[in-house]
């Protein structure tokens, strides 16, 4: 079976091509095996903007809407603070609310100089073709919204009315991997 394939210069440079009867033929074999990447990477700050709309869509759907405390700020300070984890979990390889020194982080927002009384963590990653897109967003999404209904857990976390500002952190890499932190306080 021939395939037809659009190749550059660089595709076929060091290639020695056979031509007969006006064509040239390049077999499979003569090129270098190079894995997909996706030509442009996820703009972080959109998805990071839709991560907040889905939040603060979920506590209007599920927190009494008479709360002061319905809808989340953006917080620029946790915005920072979440993507420094998601950077360092994507760089080291690793996932966690604690980072392998130890930090918390409520540590990594104290340090950050943030002031608050109470503070929470959600994080989230998705692999393979979901992470390039909005898909790896909903998809992290809705694993937070389908645990059970308790505080204790990332859906807990997104929902609890004591929180007033979020800050929301992406972290990407071009293999297949999207890291999401989400930091929540409750101000003084």
């Amino acid at each position: 079976m021939v395939e037809r394939l659009r190749l550059t210069e660089a595709d076929i440079e060091g290639v020695q091509p056979t031509v007969s009867a006006g064509l040239v033929r390049i077999t499979v074999d003569d090129l270098t095996a190079v894995p997909p990447q996706h030509a442009t990477s996820p703009d972080l700050d959109i998805l990071e903007t839709l991560m907040f709309n889905l939040v603060n869509a979920a506590r209007l759907e599920h927190v009494l809407r008479w709360l002061p405390n319905n809808q989340l700020k953006w917080h620029p300070g946790l915005t920072a603070v979440a993507r420094g984890h998601s950077a360092d979990m994507l760089k080291r390889q690793y996932v966690s609310h604690v980072s392998p020194e130890g930090t918390t982080s409520a540590q990594r927002i104290t340090r950050y100089g943030i002031q608050y009384l109470a503070c929470g963590e959600n994080i989230g990653i998705v692999y393979g073709a979901a992470s390039h897109s909005e898909a790896g967003i909903y998809e992290i999404h809705k694993k937070f919204m389908n645990q059970p209904p308790k505080f204790s857990n990332h859906r807990g976390n997104l929902l609890n009315p004591l929180w007033t500002h979020v800050g929301i952190g992406l972290a990407y890499a071009p293999s297949g991997a999207l890291v999401a932190t989400q930091n929540f306080i409750s101000t003084i």
